[in-house]
């Protein structure tokens, strides 16, 4: 029994070290050999035949790792990948759903669970669309096809034409990849296969690799290669120029690799001045992400940055290409609700040359349940993609495609925008914050208003958010937004409303003009009806603005005469005021004869007529200003 269990102990340990150099099918002799299989065993048994392409396999392990109940929530997550590889997507919801109990922060799960039955219109395939397995793919590998100035394709394959040299990958036991180029016909087709150069193509990995437009410069993926430390073989970007002989110069490394870590996978625009990549390193939102850089004046290329979670997730994001002519950037991510594997993707790139739009899975026959990459793309709807799915001639094959134009309208680059107004004046606001949050209540940018009041946000389409202002000395305001039954420009205002406080504030500090009366009359003036209709305005801005009116008669005439004169004289412009709408709820009426001149023309002093005018009057004051005679009056 003791030797048994040594046996059983050296044999996990030999497994586990193929496992480790990428020696998947050794790894797994040794892991189905074993008598006691437990989590471990299982789970590095499932991503073993997972890397040979052997699903059915995987799942099986899968299935017995999540019997076990020792399994992590990543775990379920893969598990739930591969049932989606074979498809079985009921059975794969359910696994997702799962993890989203497990991980509910996780972006990939979240997606699914806002849409669990997506896949039942991604593999509705366009029936505009046909794929053609090109006639060069071989037995091996095939894939990353790449646009050679305007009438060749370059791309990356294993297959093998030396009979004297036979070094294999440990991963799949296939030759190294090498660079090879085709002729592209007319009908959008691939001939006349041969190898690339000889100074590029050299003992290990070198593939696959990118252009400018005039083909005179280009970067290539190749492997850092050390038989001590295979676990630690890291892909690395070189570049090279084609020289006046024709050869191309020794690839030289970028000076933004790690070889800690990978680098790959890159895509050019045409002048070769901004590049697309791959890589692992820290800092990223999974396990590979897609980062850009830009090209000095010098020739020399800047500093990567990632591009962003509206891109890449908790998954791996690759082979990213990007179009310049429609701005859009295709790529393939297992991280995004898809038909299974890496499916391709596609974001415009908004006009501020920054952030993306909602990637959109181009679904079927573009992608299918296993993994789909390599998305090349020219704008007459011609173009190429790499591909393992089921009946093709080998491993990954080159597939060609026409007339593919639909994803156009479905990937638009939408903007939310408004402008944010005073409520009472209907001016501008500046230095308003507006900030946009998306329907889980993530924020997603904020701004601040300018002179114009204006504020805008790029969005995806046919998505609902919350957009929140506010502003100092306002009201805040709030509302939910949904986008779907707009165009790419969805148009939002806002109107703040001063708190009471400080319309109050502001009410008091105004004053209000007398208005005045002949001698021994109550009709109102002509000319003084202009300063009852701004008093009117006042009353209809402030909606809770109270008006005192009080009216005042000279000294002469009988002290009860003038009380009766006085009682007049208000109510004229209590009728006045009420007969164009003010509630008489918010008007204090009141009367005072000859009680308070606003001079010393009482009984028994001789005044002049303009003196005694100024005491035949009505005066307004706005309430509530006085905090004393408010406190008395409650």
């Amino acid at each position: 029994m003791g030797v048994s269990v040594h046996a059983q102990s050296l044999r996990l340990k030999k497994a586990d070290e193929y496992f480790e150099e990428f020696s998947y099918d050794k790894a797994i002799k040794n892991y189905e050999a074993l008598a006691d299989k437990d989590a471990h065993v299982y789970r590095n048994l499932a991503k073993s035949y997972l890397m040979l392409n052997d699903t059915d396999k995987a799942e099986e392990n899968y299935a017995n790792l999540m019997s076990t109940g020792q399994y992590k929530p990543e775990d379920v997550y893969n598990y739930a990948a591969i049932l989606l590889m074979n498809k079985k997507y009921d059975q794969a919801a359910n696994w997702m759903q799962k993890y989203y109990k497990l991980k509910p922060s996780d972006r990939r799960a979240r997606l699914f669970m806002e849409d669990p039955m997506y896949y039942r219109d991604l593999i509705k395939p366009d029936p505009n669309v046909k794929l053609t397995d090109e006639e060069i793919n071989s037995k091996f590998e095939d894939f990353s096809p790449v646009y050679y100035k305007n009438d060749q394709v370059v791309f990356a394959s294993s297959r093998d034409h030396s009979f004297l040299i036979n070094r294999k990958w440990n991963g799949n036991r296939q030759p190294y990849l090498d660079l090879y180029v085709a002729d592209l016909t007319q009908g959008n087709h691939l001939t006349n296969v041969r190898k690339f150069d000889k100074h590029i193509n050299q003992k290990y990995h070198d593939a696959p690799a990118t252009f400018n437009a005039k083909g005179d410069y280009m970067v290539i993926t190749r492997n850092i290669y050390d038989k001590k430390k295979l676990q630690e073989n890291r892909l690395q970007l070189y570049d090279s120029h084609l020289q006046s002989d024709g050869h191309w110069s020794t690839p030289r490394k970028l000076h933004f690799n790690n070889e800690q870590y990978n680098y790959g996978q890159a895509s050019m625009t045409p002048d070769g001045q901004l590049m697309y990549f791959t890589s692992d390193k820290p800092g990223g939102f999974g396990g590979t992400d897609i980062y850009k850089v830009s090209r000095k004046p010098d020739g020399t290329w800047g500093d990567p940055e990632n591009v962003g979670d509206q891109i890449n997730t908790e998954g791996n994001e690759m082979f990213p290409y990007f179009d310049p002519k429609g701005g859009y950037l295709f790529y393939s991510s297992n991280g995004l609700p898809g038909l299974g594997g890496l499916d391709i993707f596609v974001s415009k790139i908004r006009k501020d040359g920054k952030t993306y739009t909602k990637p959109l899975n181009l679904g079927a026959p573009m992608n299918s349940n296993k993994d789909d990459f390599s998305f090349i793309y020219k704008e007459n709807g011609s173009g190429f993609l790499s591909s393992n799915r089921e009946g093709g001639k080998g491993d990954d094959d080159i597939y060609s495609f026409k007339t593919f134009e639909s994803f156009k309208d479905k990937v638009q680059d939408c903007y939310l925008s408004g402008t944010i107004t005073d409520k009472d004046t209907e001016l501008p606001l500046s230095d308003a914050q507006v900030v946009l949050y998306d329907n889980q209540g993530k924020t997603l940018s904020q701004a601040i208003t300018g002179k114009d009041g204006r504020y805008e946000f790029p969005i995806d389409c046919g998505s609902t958010y919350k957009v929140v202002v506010s502003r100092d000395k306002y009201n805040g305001e709030e509302a939910v937004v949904d986008t779907k039954n707009f165009g790419s420009q969805v148009i939002k205002d806002f109107a703040l409303q001063r708190p009471e406080s400080y319309l109050q504030e502001q009410l008091c500090k105004i004053q209000l003009e007398p208005i005045y009366y002949d001698l021994d009359k109550f009709y109102i003036r002509i000319g003084d009806k202009v300063k009852l209709d701004r008093i009117l305005k006042l009353m209809e801005k402030y909606p809770k603005m109270r008006l005192e009116v009080a009216s005042h008669t000279d000294a002469r005439a009988s002290k009860a005469y003038n009380i009766r004169l006085s009682k007049n004289r208000t109510q004229s412009v209590v009728d006045y005021l009420t007969s164009h709408g003010v509630s008489p709820d918010r008007i204090e009426a009141k009367w005072f004869g000859e009680q308070f001149p606003v001079n010393g023309c009482v009984d028994g002093v001789k005044c002049s007529e303009d003196e005694h005018q100024l005491n035949r009057r009505t005066e307004f004051k706005i309430l509530d200003c006085d905090q004393k005679e408010k406190a008395s009056q409650e």
